[in-house]
């Protein structure tokens, strides 16, 4: 079994050997992507100036939205203050009537229970009961 008919065949290997100059004749055959990377066209000077006035622009426009922003948030930032402020004088008003008003409620059980039990007996009538 060791005849050379039936050994498995070797694989065949190829070299190329390119020059440089013979690798841009062979782009299209390749494809675009195997071309080394261009060199950028130097730019003129007027372009240049060009660039450079556009990109002023832009951040003259994106320190305007900055600025812009900024003014908002502090604007909602005092909005917010003002509603805290307000709500904080709700709330001591509330609690101030709480207090009044649990007041009032222990004056009136305390005056019921000193009182005699007579006004229960009255019948409602134009003073409907109360004192």
């Amino acid at each position: 079994m060791s005849d050379p008919e039936f050994t498995a065949p070797k694989p065949l290997v190829l070299r190329v050997e390119i020059s440089a100059e013979q690798a841009s004749a062979l782009v299209p055959f390749i494809g675009a992507e195997a071309s080394a990377p261009a060199a950028p066209a130097p730019l003129s000077d007027a372009a240049v100036d060009v660039r450079v006035l556009e990109l002023k622009e832009r951040e003259t426009e994106l320190e305007q939205r900055e600025a812009e922003f900024v003014a908002d948030v502090q604007f909602r930032e005092d909005r917010i203050e003002r509603w805290r402020t307000e709500l904080e004088e709700l709330e001591q008003t509330l609690d101030r009537r709480e207090r009044d008003l649990v007041s009032y409620v222990d004056q009136l059980q305390g005056a019921m229970s000193s009182s005699n039990d007579a006004w229960w007996s009255r019948p409602a009538g134009g003073d409907g009961g109360v004192r």
